[in-house]
């Protein structure tokens, strides 16, 4: 029996039916959620979205940036994609990374995969940055299980969170979100780490509005902010994107009150999963134990693979001594 023809449909997929589909997807990270394109689209870089079908059925979604420089090739990035709706396919995946370098004509290709299988025997296929690890914490658990899953040092300090003098506020904008995304940039740029500007992470907010697929909590004691997280919804699961706490709001434990806050709002919401947003144990050890503190699933990714891309821009004389080093090749 003949196997369905692959078909890619680029740029057709409406915001309605791409959410949809991800909502099937066992798995499916943020990074290839519509909100986090548009928000990469209102920095300056270009998002192609390619739905691949096999005889009219959806078999994978993924989500590309591509960054364009004034000289030289540029740089199309897939993260944490394809995101597959069923069974993962070799055959279609091959596929549709042959697509890719069809439509992306010049430059490079960065492919950071979702899981942690490596890539490295793939032709053309070599590894440049290690896997990063994260968390995934199961929320399809009652509450309960899920407090008893935690550290022992970590249920003490949501004890004495909820004792303390706190007031969470659940809100999707305005000048508390503002607050928070302001004080997460002055920290990472008191610690020196690599993260989104805040620019995106405005832009982000405004992007997932219409999908209420972003929400932040925000600790008070009075009418002053403490400490604040910050949570992006996608698919079946949600990502811990910001979490800051201020002096005050260690000294009351404010942030584990918060975590434990979002757990009961995400179940509310249906969320399987939740990623804890990369842990560290390195450059930001206490952090780590923190987010080891609840109690889920370490998990590290295959880490990001550099595929060579075909460039339209090579000179012609270039592109006829390739050719001829394959005609030599193949002699």
């Amino acid at each position: 029996m003949t196997a369905p023809a692959l078909r890619f449909e680029w740029d057709t997929c409406s915001r309605a039916r791409w959410q949809q589909l991800l909502a099937t997807a066992p798995l499916a990270g943020y990074r290839q959620d519509w909100p986090y394109g548009e928000a990469v689209a209102a920095q300056g870089h270009r998002v192609r979205r390619c739905l691949l079908t096999a005889g009219g059925r959806p078999l994978a979604l993924a989500q590309f940036v591509e960054r364009r420089f004034a000289a030289g090739p540029g740089l199309v990035v897939l993260t944490h994609g394809p995101v597959w709706l069923g069974e993962r396919g070799a055959e279609a995946e091959a596929a549709l990374f042959a697509e890719a370098r069809r439509t992306f004509l010049r430059g490079l290709l960065l492919w950071t995969p979702a899981d942690g299988r490596a890539a490295d025997r793939r032709a053309g296929f070599r590894r440049v940055m290690t896997g990063q690890s994260t968390i995934h914490l199961d929320l399809r658990r009652p509450p309960a299980r899920i407090e008893a899953g935690l550290h022992g040092k970590w249920r003490n300090m949501l004890r004495r969170a909820r004792q303390a003098p706190l007031e969470v506020k659940r809100i999707r904008g305005g000048p508390l979100l503002a607050w928070l995304i302001a004080a997460n940039e002055t920290h990472r740029r008191r610690v020196g780490y690599r993260g989104p500007s805040p620019a995106f992470f405005h832009a982000l907010a405004g992007a997932s509005r219409a999908s209420d697929s972003q929400f932040a909590l925000i600790a008070r004691r009075g009418s002053t902010p403490v400490a604040g997280a910050l949570f992006q919804l996608h698919g079946r699961g949600a990502t811990y994107l910001i979490g800051h706490t201020g002096e005050e709001g260690r000294r009351l434990r404010a942030q584990y009150l918060l975590l434990w806050r979002a757990i009961e709002m995400l179940r509310e919401r249906g969320v399987a999963l939740l990623d804890l947003g990369g842990v560290d144990t390195v450059g930001a050890p206490g952090v780590a134990r923190f987010k080891l503190g609840l109690g889920g699933r370490v998990v590290t990714f295959a880490g990001t693979y550099l595929v060579p891309l075909p460039w339209r821009g090579r000179q012609p004389e270039l592109q006829d001594q390739d050719a001829s080093r394959r005609k030599e090749r193949a002699a």
